[in-house]
């Protein structure tokens, strides 16, 4: 059991370390494409991981552990950032609930999705599929980013937050 969770590990410790650059990237680059290259990585990752060989044993999966971590840490942080920002002050703690609701409203449905794929599939197909499942939906964050990208020359959070004149 205590070998699971150091297998486990790499993903939170990418997380923290890519978090900290994405944060620092925000202030510099399109939060659309650190966005995007989240998503990606991520989906990347979760790919590997699904087509990963079984008997190639744990070791293998870590750098794909890791690279879903990149990707999730590039993505969380300038995402987060938006959201924010994207909402008038007064609101902020309206957009932190969203935003709460939103995860606990993921991790259901992932546990759900999960729940079904176990009941329908065998044990050696199921994780396979959440995993495919789960890189195809980072895939698709990572282009709705792509979106933002298109006909603004900037796309960065502080594009977003409400204008303070008055509209008229």
């Amino acid at each position: 059991m205590a070998a699971t969770g150091l297998y486990m590990t790499p993903w939170p410790l990418t997380v923290a370390v890519a978090a900290q650059a994405s944060g620092w990237l925000s202030d510099r680059v399109s939060t659309a494409w650190l966005c995007v290259a989240g998503g990606v990585s991520m989906a990347a990752g979760l790919a590997g991981a699904a087509i990963c060989p079984a008997a190639e044993g744990p070791m293998a999966l870590l750098p794909l552990v890791m690279l879903c971590g990149l990707g999730f840490g590039l993505f969380q942080t300038p995402n987060n950032r938006n959201m924010f920002l994207a909402a008038p002050p007064e609101r902020s703690g309206a957009a932190g609930g969203l935003q709460g609701t939103a995860r606990l409203t993921g991790q259901t449905a992932g546990a759900v999705v999960m729940t079904l794929l176990f009941g329908a599939a065998s044990m050696d197909v199921a994780p396979r599929l959440g995993l495919g499942l789960a890189a195809g939906l980072a895939l698709a964050a990572g282009l709705v980013s792509l979106l933002r990208t298109a006909g603004t020359g900037s796309s960065n959070a502080q594009t977003l937050a409400p204008s303070s004149t008055p509209a008229g």
